[in-house]
């Protein structure tokens, strides 16, 4: 059985929310990026989960420092890079034009 799109909308909507609010707890720092880089940490956090996206030691640090090219290079250089070069290319162009 498949689910339409508004129906996978609707799922997706209830649950970014609750990421989000984890992540404010959990990353002191989320809180003062740039919007559509919030964004890409929400997808990523839906993607990869909390901990998943934690993982992203190097990235992190670049985002606090507000290092956006630096921060979209530690997203390319991973093994989910490999797995989804789309949609990771997509989240570092927003990270180094959004940042």
């Amino acid at each position: 059985t498949y689910i339409t799109e508004e129906e996978s909308l609707h799922i997706v909507a209830g649950r970014v929310p609750k990421k989000h609010l984890k992540l404010l707890d959990k990353l002191d720092w989320y809180k003062d990026l740039p919007p559509m880089v919030q964004g890409v940490i929400i997808e990523m956090t839906y993607q990869l989960g909390n901990s998943g996206m934690l993982k992203f030691k190097k990235m992190i640090a670049n985002m606090k420092e507000k290092n956006w090219k630096c921060a979209a290079d530690e997203m390319l250089d991973s093994l989910w890079a490999k797995q989804t070069p789309g949609r990771v290319n997509l989240l570092a162009d927003i990270v180094r034009e959004h940042g």
